[in-house]
């Protein structure tokens, strides 16, 4: 989040190519992170992408992804609907691989802003 603002995007690590971008306002970091994979993870079943993988540089994110649930205190409609997403979908979310990203072995992840 920088000046407010807390955005996320996907890239397709195959091919570089921008997936989706999107503003959610004035959010924390692990928030735009765990909306940013629930978002993926619509991607991936939407348009049946293939490999089922998601990487994130977030532990806090990919925790709440796998626990179809945030810790956060702070309620939004964003939250809401990613939690109501992920356990109505359950069956399909469970086949989706969210596997950690190592910024010290990799660099920043493709999807970054750049701002850290």
């Amino acid at each position: 989040m920088k000046r407010g603002v807390t955005r996320y995007r996907a890239v397709d690590l195959a091919t570089g190519e921008l997936l989706f971008e999107q503003n959610i306002g004035n959010q924390t970091i692990n928030i735009g992170e765990f909306v940013g994979i629930v978002e993926a993870a619509k991607y991936i079943i939407e348009h049946r992408f293939n490999p089922a993988i998601i990487y994130t540089d977030s532990l806090t994110a990919q925790t709440w992804f796998n626990e179809k649930r945030t810790a956060s205190r702070k309620r939004n409609a964003a939250l809401k609907k990613a939690e109501i997403f992920l356990k109505a979908m359950a069956s399909e979310i469970d086949k989706i691989e969210v596997l950690h990203w190592n910024n010290s072995l990799w660099g920043e992840t493709p999807a970054d802003f750049g701002e850290k």
